[in-house]
């Protein structure tokens, strides 16, 4: 960020305690915190059990204001609290910028209390004190459903375009990708999603992501992967990230994209 770059403090907080089992984004949900105008950094977020536990889940949702989509499960353990045993608590790191506008909900797999705590910080540009070399970043985001398999690594057969750098910004410069998100709500068989560079409408073969079996249950959890990529992955003007799956399963693979667009001010 610029030195103009002024940071706001965000706490969110939600409180759960309405019991909630499904994945696909029904049911009870609890609204953490909202994505300001030009994004908002989620750092952290905590979770605080009030009182005892039994086997479950708290889970967290990126509401895009149409869709609901898993992002992250946190397995909870059966514990029972004392005056000398604390109850349950996690603390996931995630650094997730959030689109203006969106919203990280959060729900229970059980009829228990939490309290779920963002760790969250706004930006904006103080435009009294611009320079030429300024730099305004803001959030873009993808996401996709990879419903049809493909074999292939070519570059040929069904790809899913998911994020394209510069849509945050009419006269953008590039993007820098934080992280990939790879989901799914149901049960995974051995397999690979595949990730593609597309430059000029042409598909280049970026990255393989291992898919192996798994099945959720309501104290297990469903399939997650995380590509981070620690430094960013800086992105052109108009070049996408996409994606394919090696099997069709029975909800499609979830693919969500994170990062910011950037442009100049002055």
């Amino acid at each position: 960020m610029a030195e103009e770059t002024q940071y706001i403090a965000n706490t969110g907080i939600a409180t759960l305690s309405v019991a909630n089992p499904n994945l696909d984004g029904t049911g009870t949900f609890a609204a953490v915190v909202t994505g300001a105008s030009n994004g908002t950094l989620i750092k952290k977020v905590y979770i605080k059990a009030i009182g005892a536990t039994t086997e479950g889940m708290v889970r967290l949702f990126l509401d895009n204001g149409t869709t609901k989509l898993l992002l992250h499960e946190v397995d909870v353990p059966a514990i029972t609290n004392t005056g000398v045993a604390p109850s349950f608590e996690a603390e996931l790191e995630l650094n997730f910028t959030l689109k203006a506008g969106f919203i990280i909900q959060a729900s229970t797999q059980n009829a228990e209390t939490f309290n779920v705590i963002a760790e969250a910080m706004d930006w904006l540009y103080y435009a009294p004190a611009v320079r030429t070399d300024t730099t305004q970043f803001k959030t873009n985001w993808g996401f996709g459903k990879l419903a049809i398999a493909n074999t292939n690594l070519n570059g040929t057969g069904t790809i899913y375009d998911i994020y394209t750098s510069g849509t945050a910004f009419s006269n953008g410069k590039g993007s820098s990708v934080k992280n990939i998100v790879i989901t799914n709500i149901s049960n995974v068989n051995d397999g690979m999603v595949r990730l593609y560079i597309k430059k000029a409408g042409v598909y280049y073969l970026f990255k393989e992501v291992i898919i192996a079996t798994r099945t959720g249950s309501d104290i297990t959890g469903t399939y997650h992967n995380l590509v981070d990529f620690e430094d960013d992955f800086e992105l052109q003007l108009d070049v996408s990230i996409s994606g394919s799956t090696q099997n069709a399963e029975t909800y499609p693979m979830e693919v969500t994209i994170n990062g910011n667009d950037w442009k100049y001010l002055a």
